[in-house]
């Protein structure tokens, strides 16, 4: 073989090692170029998310501080001023821009009292090639006060807590409490849905702040259901945040101002102190003396479901449902209260005899009479009955006080300055129940019984039978904690400039 032809087949492998070694650079070359352009499109994205969640947060920020949100039949366009563009450009450097929008409640019930807010988010990165956007969605919605079957704003340390207590819907109180176990055995400890105290300890003791734990386990005592307040939050909770509680702290004049609106207002004078009211189905009968004419007052077709009683401070209101009064959990009571109504006064609310619903399913989806009772500077007071000490009652039926035996009263009662006590908390003898199908919402505690020995008391022994609807519903213009709950967050990476507006609710 010659020279000359070992050259050419050596040429011919060099030029088709060259030809490969080229398109492998090509080949890397754009996978390169691809790699970068899809990082760069990848931090853009990133940067519209970031965007986007950061102008989210700025407007939930906003709502709970009071600001003013757009409502109405359109979604609108939300954070200050905004530009005629509807983009905002986020405080910070090269942060992007950010259209912020407030879909309404559209006359949606539910949505409209929960004072729920929908926020959506559309963020926008400006790159040289090209802009980019991403979106998040968020509900938040505030706490009330009603979803609270004990709240103590300045819990007593003369009593205490001990066997047989049963709390079933969450339990608060801005301070320690004293609880106690007489028995050996846990099964008839004290039982909490949810517990939680502004304060790092409570006190195991029967009525003396004294011997500060903070386990839900120690000696006797054993909180129910204790394999899950062993657990922690969200079930046993110490050390949280307290919520700032009174007349001067809590808005009850939302209240007021709608009963003034489209409620039923009764100014100062107007029912005097004393004063009976006899809730019949969607009416209000008033009888302001023993030997005053009744008054009828129907209520059914307020625009604002409110009654405010503008008294004094001093004064009392007696409250109860008309009778026939029905017996156990049967489903319904046929003088009870057919509607949702919230009752506001000054001074203070006397139990004077049974209250119902009418519709006392309160796992009927359909049932949404609820009732709220709020006193601003007085108590929430159990009548005492004249048949328990054998004195004549002035008043004619059915203006009777009729607590003299087992009372249920369905509700939800605030009071803002004072407690919740009994005239003759040692009658009657032996001891009745006094039943709230709801829960009270109190500054403090005061006597409601008399403790006579163990198994021995006279008086009324309270208790809550928790209404499971008031963890998503409250009676209506009822008071807010202040603290927000997030109903749910997600990201919505298919918003764009049109679909933000579209309305969901």
């Amino acid at each position: 073989m010659s020279h000359h032809g070992e050259r050419g087949v050596a040429l011919a492998l060099v030029v088709i090692c060259i030809f490969v070694l080229s398109i492998l650079a090509a080949a890397v070359y754009m996978l390169s170029q691809s790699n970068i352009a899809s990082q760069e499109w990848n931090e853009e994205r990133l940067q519209a998310r970031y965007t986007a969640e950061g102008g989210c947060n700025l407007a939930v920020h906003m709502i709970i501080g009071g600001a003013s949100v757009p409502g109405g039949d359109s979604t609108r366009l939300f954070i200050p001023q905004p530009p005629d563009s509807g983009w905002y450009e986020m405080p910070g450097e090269d942060m992007g821009l950010v259209m912020v929008v407030i879909d309404p409640d559209s006359d949606n019930a539910s949505v409209a009292e929960g004072n729920a807010y929908g926020v959506r988010a559309l963020g926008l990165e400006q790159a040289p090639d090209a802009d980019y956007t991403y979106g998040v969605e968020t509900m938040v919605i505030p706490e009330n006060f009603a979803r609270f079957a004990t709240f103590l704003n300045q819990p007593p340390l003369g009593g205490f807590y001990g066997d047989g207590y049963r709390f079933d819907g969450p339990f608060f109180a801005n301070g320690p409490i004293c609880m106690w176990s007489g028995s050996a055995s846990s099964d008839d400890d004290i039982w909490f849905y949810t517990f939680e105290l502004a304060s790092d300890y409570y006190y195991y003791s029967t009525g003396t702040a004294s011997n500060p734990q903070s386990s839900p386990i120690y000696a006797n005592l054993s909180v129910q259901p204790d394999e899950r307040m062993v657990l922690g939050e969200p079930y046993w909770c110490l050390g949280v945040d307290p919520i700032p509680f009174g007349s001067g702290e809590v808005n009850w004049q939302d209240a007021r101002d709608a009963a003034i609106a489209g409620g039923l207002y009764f100014p100062n004078g107007a029912l005097p102190s004393g004063t009976r009211i006899i809730i019949k189905n969607d009416t209000l009968i008033v009888k302001t003396s023993s030997v005053a004419a009744e008054q009828d007052f129907y209520i059914g077709g307020l625009t604002n479901p409110v009654v405010w009683i503008d008294n004094n401070a001093g004064d009392q209101i007696f409250i109860k449902s008309m009778p026939p009064y029905v017996g156990g959990m049967t489903p319904t009571s046929p003088n009870g209260l057919s509607m949702g109504l919230t009752i506001g006064t000054n001074g203070s609310i006397v139990a004077f005899g049974p209250l119902q619903y009418y519709n006392r399913d309160i796992e009927d989806p359909n049932n949404d009479i609820m009732l709220g009772l709020l006193s601003v500077y007085g108590d929430f007071i159990i009548a005492s009955d004249p048949d328990c000490s054998g004195s004549p009652d002035p008043w004619p039926d059915p203006w009777k006080s009729v607590t003299n035996s087992d009372v249920e009263y369905d509700c939800v009662v605030m009071v803002l300055d004072g407690d919740f006590h009994a005239v003759q908390y040692w009658l009657p003898y032996p001891a009745a129940d006094f039943m709230i199908m709801g829960g009270y919402i109190v500054d403090t505690e005061g006597y409601t019984t008399e403790y006579y020995g163990p198994g021995n008391f006279g008086g009324y022994l309270t208790s809550i039978f928790y209404d499971i609807r008031l963890l998503s519903m409250h009676p209506p213009f009822f008071p807010q904690t202040g603290r927000w709950d997030t109903v749910y967050w997600e990201e919505r990476p298919d918003l764009n400039e049109e679909n933000i507006f579209w309305n969901r609710y």
